[in-house]
């Protein structure tokens, strides 16, 4: 029951999270339920769906199906599908319902691709995990299965880890992100996963360095490192000042051919509280250090990674945390999603920063920019 929101609504969820991350590779993506689950990544959690021919589909999971496990109906309905389309890969998600029954996924793909001779995976998603947890695994799945030739590695060259609309919504940000590298000196080769094919995912391997933008590719970027030698930097170029720093970490990596990470001195009278995804965070956290000389602390109701996390940092996994934080009169002002607002008593400054896994579309079309000095907008909020 802790996780019980009464003002906030549910964030998005794994099967979600998958599906983000795999949206725009061609796949054919499957959701095994009953439509309830499909319905609510296609309307509430992807801005995409709208105007796209993306893959989704649902499994149409039945009562009588699920308590006689009847796997060969959705094995069947899948290969007819897959055999009209002809997609690059099969994806099957979970839902709440094969968890209760124990759905073999993994056995399922295994089925499905020697039928069909196309590749095919198999996540048991649950719907009661978050979007970060279902995207790490879809991105470590592609790139285990399609980025598998080591390209000799050119220089100056980077990928971009961990792009989709939960976290970046549908407007610049991930363009504009590519931009303050380029005029920097580094070539995008991939952003995995907008703006981004097949060719690409299987080419990344020749990047010098790997730069994770969202915590949910922290999976994907020690594969790369494990299987190309290939280091990574943990950040998004926000503000000038942390985006000259960070490439300045990029060519460290580049040069030593290790993982380098940026961290901010902690300062125990922070009275600025930003929530949200903890990579986000903490480029903003550095932004706002650098750029204005102002200490923060993070709150994360998501995925919190050892690997930049500070004794400032500390997680906010229920509605009740984050009520608890905001009210607990140790800060002035607060940046998070425009819902987190309803959870404030005490009189304080906010600064609204769209978080669409948060609070879908109600604002997810009107995404913060955050990019380079673009974040002066929200510098003013904190001034």
């Amino acid at each position: 029951m802790y996780k019980l929101t009464v003002r906030l609504p549910p964030f998005a969820p794994d099967y979600s999270g998958a599906c983000s991350a795999l949206f725009e590779l061609g796949g054919m993506i499957v959701i095994h339920d009953a439509s309830g689950c499909t319905g609510n990544y296609t309307a509430y959690d992807e801005p995409r769906w709208y105007d796209s021919r993306s893959l989704i589909y649902c499994s149409g999971l039945r009562e009588m199906d699920a308590i006689f496990g009847n796997d060969n109906k959705f094995i069947d309905e899948i290969a007819n599908a897959a055999a009209e389309v002809k997609p690059n890969f099969i994806c099957m998600l979970g839902s709440p319902v094969p968890m209760v029954i124990g759905s073999d996924f993994k056995g399922i793909a295994v089925e499905i691709e020697n039928r069909t001779g196309i590749p095919a995976f198999g996540f048991a998603t649950t719907g009661l995990q978050y979007y970060d947890k279902g995207a790490a695994d879809a991105f470590l799945a592609i790139a285990k299965r399609f980025t598998t030739r080591a390209y000799k590695k050119e220089k100056n060259t980077i990928n971009l880890l961990g792009a989709t609309p939960l976290d970046f919504g549908t407007g610049s940000n991930v363009k504009d992100y590519r931009h303050e590298f380029e005029v920097r000196g580094f070539k995008v080769l991939a952003t995995y996963a907008m703006d981004c094919d097949m060719e690409q995912i299987k080419k990344s391997s020749a990047s010098s360095v790997n730069v994770v933008i969202s915590a949910s590719a922290l999976p994907l970027a020690e594969y790369f490192s494990q299987i190309f030698n290939t280091p990574y930097v943990i950040g998004q170029p926000i503000g000038k000042r942390h985006s000259d720093k960070l490439c300045q970490l990029i060519e460290e990596a580049q040069q030593r051919g290790e993982n380098q990470v940026f961290h901010v001195p902690r300062d125990h009278d922070a009275n600025v509280l930003l929530i949200g995804e903890q990579v986000t965070m903490h480029s903003l956290r550095s932004c706002l250090y650098e750029d204005l000389d102002i200490a923060t602390d993070i709150g994360c109701p998501f995925k919190l990674i050892s690997h930049i996390a500070s004794s400032s940092d500390f997680a906010l996994p229920s509605e009740k945390s984050i009520i608890n934080a905001v009210n607990s009169n140790k800060y002035t002002h607060v940046i998070a999603d425009p819902l987190i607002q309803e959870l404030i008593k005490k009189p304080l400054r906010f600064v609204p920063l769209p978080h669409v896994a948060v609070s879908s579309k109600v604002h997810w079309n009107n995404p913060p920019e955050l990019a380079g000095e673009k974040v002066k907008t929200i510098l003013r909020g904190v001034l």
